[in-house]
């Protein structure tokens, strides 16, 4: 497993891809994970990769959006069985991009939240679980 070359995520299970996919409004429908650690550096690495598999109790509290993209923005996550919360380890706002128009990159969503046109109160609980998604397979 190459830890520069990939993320780990809390990737939702079908039921909340579901509940979140329904508020899409725009034209790339996403709604599967909120990123923990893109391209970890060694130490998070370690510590997210022990975590691979568990389950997490998700809370959201808004959908913010702009323009061009559309996202929940995740108040609290916590480990399932121990209650311990868990917290995006590097740099951006924990979220679950909803959708975003066409052409807009999802690596620009901090826009979004530093100076969305809208938010709006939305709470829901979500479930997943820890997982590594490997750029690897997207060489061609």
């Amino acid at each position: 497993m190459n830890m520069n070359n990939g993320y780990f995520a809390v990737v939702l299970n079908k039921k909340s891809c579901v509940e979140v996919g329904r508020k899409a409004t725009m034209d790339v429908k996403v709604s599967d994970h909120i990123t923990l650690a893109y391209k970890p550096n060694n130490r998070d690495f370690n510590k997210l990769n022990k975590l691979i598999d568990k389950k997490v109790d998700v809370y959201t509290n808004q959908i913010r959006a702009n323009k061009s993209i559309e996202a929940f923005w995740v108040s609290d996550m916590y480990l399932t069985k121990s209650y311990k919360k868990l917290n995006r380890l590097d740099k951006g706002s924990p979220h679950i991009t909803i959708s975003h128009k066409k052409d807009f990159k999802p690596g620009n969503a901090n826009t979004m939240f530093k100076k969305p046109t809208s938010k709006q109160t939305d709470c829901r609980m979500l479930e997943g679980r820890i997982k590594w998604i490997s750029y690897e397979k997207e060489v061609s």
